[in-house]
């Protein structure tokens, strides 16, 4: 029978009564997409340009405000006209969407529209504020130079109420069929 060197025994000894924990790092809690469910809706309060956030510039961003639903359960959003509460989903404003692991990107797959996804980064999420950023032409106008513009959203308790679109069907020809829809409610606006 072999015996076991004095030394290699230290050190199995050694790693034996050494504290695991001594390694260990707390983890900062990242961003969750659950955060999103805190309120049915959220809308759009303010937008700014990088460098410049005392100047709100919702007007030239037209695209990015309105009231967003997300359902962070099916990983599903949709987004809404904020003066109407009609759905943009028709236009490429509904899909999937996910929230890395680091809780730095927000990723949009939308259902239909010339996008297959929108890469946006994660600047804040909390049950009272959703802000993210992203990278546009300026004033949405093709051809411009990009800028980096910030979309903040706070929980939205207003008069309009909106649904998600309950289905997406494919037609013979290829086409999507929106089915089974709920209309908006403008109750009062």
């Amino acid at each position: 029978m072999r015996t076991l060197h004095p030394a290699l025994a230290a050190l199995i000894m050694g790693c034996l009564f050494t504290p695991f924990s001594s390694s260990a790092h707390p983890v900062e809690q990242q961003p969750s997409a659950e955060v999103l469910a805190t309120s049915p809706q959220w809308l759009t309060t303010r937008v700014y340009v990088e460098g410049d956030p005392q100047t709100d510039v919702k007007a030239r961003y037209p695209g990015v405000v309105g009231i967003s639903m997300w359902d962070p359960y099916r990983n599903r959003y949709e987004f809404f006209y904020a003066d109407t509460g009609i759905s943009k989903y028709a236009h490429g404003g509904g899909g999937y969407f996910l929230v890395t692991g680091d809780g730095e990107t927000h990723i949009l797959v939308p259902d239909l529209g010339p996008h297959r996804t929108v890469v946006r980064r994660l600047e804040k999420l909390d049950d009272t504020e959703f802000t993210y950023s992203r990278e546009v032409p300026r004033d949405m106008m093709e051809g411009s130079p990009a800028v980096r513009i910030y979309v903040v959203h706070a929980p939205y308790d207003g008069p309009l109420m909106t649904t998600m679109t309950k289905r997406l069907s494919t037609g013979a020809n290829g086409s999507a069929n929106i089915s089974d829809k709920k209309g908006s409610d403008n109750a009062d606006e």
